[in-house]
C-alpha cells in the first residue's frame, strides 16, 4: 500500500532498533512498525523525526510495518529554531490526541500543509498557533459565536465569554466570568475566520499575543481539557 503523505506526528521506540511511527493522512492516523529505522546505517533512519511530511510504502494489516519511504519535506527552517519546533510539536500534539477518526482528514490535512509552509518561510508561529487551535474548535464541533447573545441572541452591549464560547451580552454575563471587549474579539474573530490561503497573516504586539494566548488557553479547557506537553515549554519561554 502506497501513502502519498504523511505526516509523522511522533514516534516510539520499539525494541533495540525499532520505532512505532504516529502519522497522519488525508484518511486519518495511522500507526506503522518501522524495523531496524534507529541503526545508523539505514536508509530510513531520517524519516521517523517529529515535523517531517514523508511518503511511504507499508505492508498489509491492522498494525503495518514500513516497507520504504521518502522525505517530502523536513522544515528545515522550523527545526532550526527551538521556539517554531516547539509550536510545531504543539500543533502535532493536538492533532493526534484532539482529532477523532470520524472528521473530514483531508481537510485539516490540506490545511496543515498550508500551515506549516508559511511558518517554515518565517510567519510568526504564535499567531499561526492561534490560528490552528481557533479553527481546530471548529473542526472537532466547538464552533465559536460572534453574531449574537448565547443567551438571548441580542446584538447590543456584548462581550466575550470563553466559558460559553462566545458572545454574551450585559443582561447575561456572569461577572465573575472572565470577558473581553469588542476591540479583542474582532481580533479573535479575525484569526478564527481568516483563509490563510488568500489573506496575509496578521502581526500583533506581545501585549495583545498574552491576551489571545490567555483566552484560547481558557477555551481548551472549558470545550477540550488537553494540554499539549510542548505549551508548557512554550509558556516558560514567553512568559505567558
Amino acid at each position: 500500500m502506497n501513502i502519498d503523505k504523511a505526516f509523522v506526528l511522533n514516534s516510539l521506540d520499539y525494541k533495540d532498533n525499532s520505532k512505532i511511527l504516529y502519522l497522519y493522512t488525508v484518511n486519518g492516523h495511522l500507526s506503522v512498525l518501522a524495523h531496524g529505522v534507529k541503526k545508523l546505517n539505514s536508509i530510513n533512519r531520517f524519516l521517523s523525526q517529529n515535523g517531517n511530511l514523508i511518503s511511504l510504502s507499508i505492508s498489509k494489516g491492522k498494525f503495518p510495518s514500513l516497507k520504504e519511504g521518502h522525505l517530502v519535506n523536513d522544515y528545515e527552517s522550523i527545526k532550526k529554531d527551538i521556539y517554531k519546533y516547539t509550536y510545531m510539536n504543539h500543533i502535532m500534539e493536538l492533532v493526534r490526541s484532539v482529532i477523532s477518526d470520524d472528521l473530514n482528514h483531508e481537510k485539516m490535512f490540506s490545511f496543515l500543509e498550508k500551515l506549516f509552509i508559511k511558518m517554515d518561510e518565517g510567519t510568526d508561529p504564535d499567531i499561526l498557533s492561534f490560528i490552528f487551535e481557533l479553527k481546530l474548535l471548529y473542526f472537532v464541533g466547538y464552533g465559536l459565536n460572534f453574531k449574537k447573545c448565547n443567551v438571548c441572541n441580542d446584538n447590543e452591549n456584548l462581550v466575550f465569554n470563553p466559558s460559553s464560547g462566545g458572545l454574551t451580552c450585559s443582561k447575561h454575563l456572569n461577572f465573575k466570568d472572565p470577558s473581553y471587549d469588542r476591540d479583542i474579539y474582532l481580533i479573535l474573530q479575525d484569526l478564527y475566520m481568516i483563509d490563510i490561503s488568500v489573506t496575509d497573516i496578521p502581526k500583533l504586539d506581545t501585549p495583545l499575543k498574552a491576551v489571545i494566548r490567555n483566552i484560547i488557553d481558557m477555551l481548551y479547557n472549558e470545550f477540550i481539557s488537553f494540554k499539549t506537553k510542548s505549551r508548557e515549554i512554550i509558556k516558560q519561554i514567553e512568559k505567558y
